[in-house]
């Protein structure tokens, strides 16, 4: 009986992060552990990345190309070849740019595990076709955008060294370990003695230990910003020095946040003007302290302002570039994403972008996946007829789902690429079989800006066909004449990415990981990477491009009579985005949607615990079932991210039964710097159903 074990990092489940010790008996996946010995994740895992074994050998997973047969959405298929999937995939993508030129076509992808996003991005510059689709404006590019802009980096929250106080906001890491801010880490400051202030409407384990809580009223964090910032510049609790040397437009600045007192702040957002006025003098005078932001800031459409007065939060207190503030990260010595992806190759892409035409900041390598689906639909400003998307399941996890539903079977040909069968796969003329993470050899945690990459090399060979994302984009590249450009195989491509470090793939996996430089206080020598030189309070970036430079305010959602209660929501804490519902492991856990509702609001209503509630917003209903808890305010309610059935794949996997974002819309409001839409603080009411 032959044993190995392979040391290898979590993929599949976010950018991943947490160390594995795989056992792998006669060729199958046998047991897997968390890496005590694992530098970063030190130990510590969830249980998501502890199913990745049921999910491998699930017998729903995908094994073989399928050809549709029949009308679209019937689940009629047909096996075939990979050399005859990638002939037509080759084939129709191929005929489309020869009618139609590359605006013609098109790809979208979910959240990024591995390298795949990054070659599918190759092949779309090769191509010269700006329609890559993705979730980028509602995650992390508003925080990282916005960053770049007022600061010239990311500032990352800084667990290597020690810290007098956490600024959580809109984050649960615990439950979510968001790109590879670990949960773990958090926790060891939190043990190490740093104080905690929490920013979230919900009641978390997180807010249950803090020092202050702020129960914010869902989708008003941008208020809560000014507020912040208010009681900083008129009690004069910044860092004077900092200020004065290293930053630009403090005058305008303070003007800008003097409407926005602790009086009208707790107006807005329901908080007390005592405790905002606290947790501001305790983020300020606790040096050093970090802000640790989450996904959650950037759902609304005020959302890139939010994010900037964050950074302006950090900058004031003096807590940018300091040992346990929020810091600048660079990449390990490695290929650059830009080069990996052959931008040059695509000279005028900012210019055609979609989101050109519709006045968001160009600067960004997507477009907005709601924007591609609606530019699907009105064939405007160009026809789209082809779509291939990779690891994204867009009607459950894109805004407005009948929008898209309509958009995907409006298309002449759509290919996708999953592990199984989804809502969205199931609309597709070509589904492809897509590797696990513990099946191929990868690079984790690349093109993100916290530092460092993990080895993931795979454990064993795929189940049945499944072919890895990287060796579908690969071998496709090639079938569309660009063999210059593509590699022989994967690990070509793998030893290209980490030459510029002098060691193989092989080495790199033994590592683990790689780390770039960890410096702090660099502006000392070089200034900010922003045109003055210094942290723009006042953007001159924003200004060129037509955008408020200043931070700005609202407006935010109402209730009324017809729909009372503000909806945000949550993302279950077993699952990523829409993924792995059919894993007994993880479904066991958590085998429903369900909405938490105040007992106050559910007596009123006549709900009990357990029971089906309708939710109602002005865009549609969908059915959860009621969680009935004090953690939340009686106005407010939180349904579920992210819900199909798996096992009602005969009923179209009952995608709309209770699919959040078959009440969410893309036709309100949107942020005008990076077309954020509504996805939190929407009205609505509830109504039990029996």
């Amino acid at each position: 009986m032959a044993e190995k074990l392979v040391k290898t990092h979590c993929g599949r489940f976010d950018h991943g992060g947490c160390g594995f010790v795989v056992l792998v008996r006669d060729g199958r996946l046998e047991q897997i552990r968390a890496d005590k010995d694992d530098p970063y994740s030190k130990g510590y895992c969830c249980q998501k990345g502890l199913a990745a074994i049921e999910r491998a050998y699930h017998p729903d997973r995908l094994e073989l190309p399928l050809l549709r047969k029949g009308e679209r959405g019937a689940g009629q298929w047909e096996q075939v070849s990979w050399e005859r999937a990638l002939d037509i995939l080759a084939g129709e993508f191929r005929d489309a740019i020869g009618k139609g030129g590359p605006e013609s076509v098109a790809f979208c992808q979910g959240a990024p595990k591995g390298l795949e996003f990054f070659i599918l991005l190759r092949l779309a510059n090769l191509l010269n076709t700006p329609n890559v689709g993705a979730s980028q404006h509602v995650c992390h590019m508003p925080r990282e955008q916005t960053a770049l802009a007022t600061c010239g980096f990311f500032p990352v929250p800084d667990y290597e060294a020690p810290t007098g106080c956490i600024l959580l906001w809109g984050s649960d890491p615990v439950r979510t370990n968001e790109e590879g801010v670990l949960g773990g880490r958090f926790l060891d400051a939190l043990r190490h003695g740093a104080k905690l202030i929490v920013v979230d409407p919900v009641r978390t384990d997180a807010a249950r230990n803090a020092r202050i809580w702020l129960q914010i009223r869902p989708g008003t964090d941008d208020l809560l910003a000014a507020g912040l910032l208010h009681v900083i510049t008129t009690e004069n609790l910044f860092d004077r020095e900092f200020v004065e040397k290293w930053t630009s437009g403090f005058p305008e600045l303070r003007e800008a946040v003097r409407p926005f007192p602790p009086s009208v702040v707790a107006a807005g957002t329901g908080l007390s003007e005592d405790r905002i006025i606290e947790a501001a003098r305790l983020y300020a005078n606790s040096a050093p302290a970090m802000l640790h932001w989450g996904n959650a800031i950037e759902h609304s459409p005020n959302s890139s302002q939010t994010c900037r007065a964050l950074v302006l939060l950090m900058a004031l207190t003096g807590n940018l570039e300091v040992p346990g503030g929020n810091v600048k990260t660079e990449l390990p010595n490695v290929m650059r994403p830009a080069e990996l992806i052959c931008l040059k190759k695509f000279p005028g892409r900012a210019d055609k972008l979609l989101n050109r035409h519709h006045g968001i900041m160009p600067r960004l390598l997507t477009v907005p996946n709601w924007l591609l689906f609606r530019s699907i639909l009105e064939q405007a400003p160009y026809p789209i007829k082809c779509l291939y998307m990779q690891g994204t399941n867009p009607l459950i996890s894109c805004s407005g789902a009948q929008e898209v539903n309509r958009a995907l079977r409006n298309l002449h040909f759509l290919a996708v690429s999953d592990i199984f069968m989804t809502p969205s796969a199931s609309l597709a003329d070509l589904v492809l079989p897509a590797a696990t993470h513990l099946e191929f050899n990868d690079i984790g945690h690349y093109g993100l800006p916290h530092g460092h990459i993990f080895a993931r090399p795979g454990a064993v060979d795929p189940a049945g066909s499944a072919w890895p994302d990287i060796k579908i984009l690969n071998e496709w590249g090639k079938r569309m004449g660009l063999d210059q450009y593509f590699w022989d195989t994967e690990q070509e491509m793998l030893e290209e990415v980490l030459k510029p470090s002098g060691i193989t793939y092989q080495e790199f996996a033994e590592q683990g990981m790689l780390s770039g430089k960890s410096r702090y206080y660099s502006y000392l020598e070089k200034g900010f990477a922003t045109p003055s030189g210094k942290v723009e309070l006042y953007s001159s970036l924003f200004e060129g491009w037509g955008y408020q430079p200043l931070p700005a305010v609202g407006p935010h959602a109402e209730v009324d009579a017809e729909f009372p209660f503000l909806l945000t929501t949550r993302k279950p804490r077993y699952f990523f985005h829409s993924g792995y519902r059919q894993i007994k492991r993880l479904r066991d856990r958590d085998p429903s949607p369900k909405i938490m509702i105040h007992p106050e609001a559910a007596g009123r209503l006549g709900i009990s615990e357990g029971q089906a509630v309708r939710i109602q917003t002005k865009f549609g209903s969908i059915v959860q079932f009621a969680e009935i808890s004090k953690a939340i305010d009686p106005g407010v309610v939180v349904a579920d991210f992210g819900w199909w059935f798996p096992e009602k794949q005969e009923e179209g996997f009952a995608w709309t039964e209770s699919n959040i974002n078959c009440i969410t819309s893309s036709n309100g409001p949107k942020d005008p710097v990076l077309g954020t839409v509504q996805l939190r603080a929407i009205p609505c009411r509830l109504e039990s159903v029996s």
